[in-house]
């Protein structure tokens, strides 16, 4: 099922990718200019905000096609924000890696709208939820998103954005993630009490077939996903293909044996 959830406001147009600068900038040029001018310095420049924190290992790399969104707003410092990556070579057919982490939440609110009239494939485990709630607060907590439902069940959600893939497996987190593991330790007390608690992982490439903890980055993140799955909380990997027009369910992924058994 390929469906299109999120549409850019203007088509998203290429470039190549130069550097990351610091922590949310990208520099880049135009997409016609060649690796071997970019390596000379032969080229002119500007920059791109990137809201991706995490570590992006192994994918800025000098030459790469990437994709840009124009942000619309004239007071905005930056007027451009990255997108994708390209992971395939030039004269591939582009293999397009979603790194804008702004999507999870809004993939998730956009599947949960389009559900009923998809028979409920998008998030099977919303079936029987009619209200969604994003940014939701349960004590101390918050979490990405809580589902309601008009007899007074609840399932909080908490999303995350997938951009590696080692030996065809979806891995997160590619950086330690303590505040992922604090995420786990909330969802598994709100098992514990009662309510329904989902990891909702939304990758944004579609070269991977299963789904697993990058044990061999964060191995404390690792065990704690398999204890709460143990638990009963709820794991989900949705692939999200990004294209030019705009971002597509491409349906779920397997979780892989070893780490989520029963």
């Amino acid at each position: 099922m390929h469906i299109k959830v999120l549409s850019f406001e203007k088509e998203l147009f290429e470039a190549k990718l130069i550097q990351r600068e610091r922590r949310f900038f990208i520099e880049f040029t135009d997409k016609n200019v060649s690796l071997a001018d970019i390596m000379a310095g032969n080229y002119h420049s500007e920059f791109a905000h990137t809201n991706n924190t995490g570590s992006m290992m192994g994918l800025i790399k000098k030459g790469r096609s990437i994709l840009l969104s124009h942000a619309g707003n004239p007071h905005r410092k930056l007027a451009y924000t990255l997108e994708a990556i390209n992971l395939n070579k030039e004269n591939e057919k582009p293999l397009w890696l979603g790194v804008n982490t702004s999507v999870p939440n809004r993939f998730l609110h956009e599947l949960f709208l389009l559900n009923a009239e998809y028979d409920y494939a998008l998030l099977p485990f919303a079936w029987d939820f009619q209200h969604i709630k994003m940014e939701a607060k349960n004590g101390e907590s918050r979490l990405d998103a809580c589902l309601f439902s008009d007899n007074g069940k609840k399932a909080w959600v908490e999303c995350k954005n997938v951009s590696m893939v080692e030996y065809d497996a979806a891995c997160f987190p590619d950086a330690v993630s303590e505040r992922g593991q604090k995420h786990l330790e909330t969802l598994m007390r709100l098992k514990r009490e009662g309510d329904r608690a989902v990891m909702f992982y939304v990758v944004q490439r579609t070269d991977a077939s299963c789904f697993m903890p990058a044990d061999f980055i964060d191995s404390i993140y690792a065990e704690k996903l398999k204890k709460a799955y143990a638990g009963g909380v709820e794991v989900y990997a949705v692939l999200a293909a990004v294209q030019k027009d705009g971002i597509y369910f491409d349906g779920y992924l397997r979780l892989a044996p070893c780490y989520f058994k029963g």
